[in-house]
Parts: structure tokens; sequence; C-alpha cells
């Protein structure tokens, strides 16, 4: 048995949906601008400084599309949100992987410093934190996938006919 909606509460849901969606997207922009645009540091330090990885991108796409498609009933545009949040996840999977590889070296020069005890430990936790940091990218990438399937969608191959 479910709850009836209240008054208005779908149109509020609709709005927490598209603006978590653009909350991710704007994030994602200016990360990606930060971490191409010139600041005076080198494009391996803009790397490893860059922030893709961050909880709220992680989260609030894959809130978005349970917002829309879990609560019942489910918005008319919830198959829309969750292909937007698949794009998001694709772009901070892809430019958090470059800024990884490429912000590695990065990390692993400052070694030579008074204290590389401290700076190899720093590197190691960059890595491993950046490699976690994806993969839980993965898995909220994933669990927007298999939502959008059980809507009916997906990416579908175009059937020739004739």
């Amino acid at each position: 048995m479910t709850t009836p909606t209240p008054p208005g509460g779908t149109q509020l849901r609709t709005f927490a949906v598209w603006a978590l969606l653009a909350y991710a997207a704007l994030l994602i922009v200016f990360a990606f601008l930060r971490w191409l645009l010139p600041d005076g540091n080198t494009f391996g330090g803009r790397s490893a400084a860059a922030d893709f990885t961050t909880v709220p991108t992680m989260a609030a796409p894959l809130l978005a599309v349970l917002l829309a498609a879990a609560v019942s009933p489910p918005l008319r545009n919830a198959r829309l949100a969750a292909l937007i949040a698949l794009a998001e996840y694709a772009a901070v999977l892809v430019f958090g992987t470059l800024a990884l590889l490429i912000g590695l070296p990065a990390v692993f020069d400052s070694l030579g410093g008074n204290y590389p005890g401290v700076a190899s430990t720093n590197a190691l936790a960059f890595l491993l934190v950046g490699i976690v940091e994806l993969a839980l990218v993965a898995i909220a990438a994933a669990w927007v996938w298999r939502v959008l399937a059980g809507l009916g969608g997906g990416l579908r191959r175009a059937r020739r006919t004739g």
C-alpha cells in the first residue's frame, strides 16, 4: 500500500531531481575548467589537485535518480534523469582517471623533500584514495544503470529493418 503523494509533492521532487543533477554538472564543469586553465601551477600539479571525485559528484546524481525512480510514483522524466546521471558519472570517471594518471608523477616528484617518509605516504595515499574514489563512482554508475534498466531504459542498439 502506498501513501498518496501530497499536493505539490511531485513538483517539489521534480525540482529536487533537476537541482541535484544541475549541482553535480556545475561541480564537474568548474572542476574541468580549474583543471585545464593555467593558474601558475604545472598541469601535473593541477591534475593532482583536481577534484572530480568529490562526495557531491558521487552522491548527487545517484540521489537524484533514486528520488526520481525509487520513490512512488516514479517521475515522468526518471529515465532522462538517469541518462543525465550516467553522463555525469562517465565524465567524472574519464576526467578523474586522467587527472589521477597525470597527477601521479607530480605527486611522486615531491618525494625528494626534507621529509621523504611523509611525502611517500602522501603519494601512496593519493594513489590509493584516488583509486577507491573512482571505484565508488563506478559503483554509483552501476547502480544508476540498474535503475535505468528497471525503468525499461538503457542504451539499445538500433534495429535494422528491411
